[in-house]
C-alpha cells in the first residue's frame, strides 16, 4: 500500500490484525526507512511489562510502535486493553530521520484501525505507563 512518500509494507497489516485479534502478540514495532522510501516490521512480540515493550524504542532512531496498553478497571477487578499508537522521535535523533518519520506517521496510523489513543514522545519520561494512561482520563 502506498500513500504520501512511504510504501507500508504487508506484513505491518498482517502483524497488526495478528495483534488486534489473538493473544499471541502484545506489541508490534514498526521502523520507517527512508532510503526504501517504506515502513515495515522491525519486532514483535508478547511482553507482561509495559517498560519492557516500551523498551524496544530505541533511544537513536524514530519508530511507530502499536501496543496493547493494559490498565486496570475503574472498579479494580479487571484489567482492560487498549491498542496505543505511538510515535517515537527521540530528541537525538537526525533531523532528517526525525522529519521522515512525523512525515509518514499519519499514513500508517491511518491504516491502521479500531485505535484508542495516539501518544506522540520524545523522551523516556514520555512513555510512562502513567503519563499514557493520563491521556486516556483526558479523553
Amino acid at each position: 500500500m502506498t500513500r504520501g512518500f512511504a510504501t507500508i509494507k504487508p506484513e505491518c497489516q498482517e502483524q497488526f490484525d495478528t495483534l488486534k485479534e489473538t493473544k499471541t502478540l502484545d506489541y508490534i514495532v514498526f521502523v520507517p526507512d527512508w532510503h526504501k522510501k517504506e515502513i515495515s516490521v522491525a519486532k514483535s512480540g508478547k511482553s507482561d511489562s509495559h517498560d519492557e515493550i516500551v523498551s524496544f524504542l530505541t533511544t537513536d532512531a524514530p519508530r511507530y510502535m502499536v501496543t496493547k496498553f493494559t490498565y486496570d478497571a475503574p472498579t479494580g477487578d479487571e484489567k482492560r486493553h487498549k491498542l496505543v499508537f505511538i510515535t517515537w522521535v527521540p530528541e537525538g535523533a537526525n533531523s532528517h530521520d526525525k522529519t521522515y518519520c512525523l512525515h509518514n506517521k499519519d499514513h500508517l496510523y491511518r491504516s491502521l484501525d479500531d485505535l484508542s489513543l495516539h501518544v506522540q514522545a520524545s523522551k523516556p519520561e514520555d512513555l510512562a505507563h502513567a503519563t499514557i494512561l493520563k491521556q486516556f482520563k483526558v479523553l
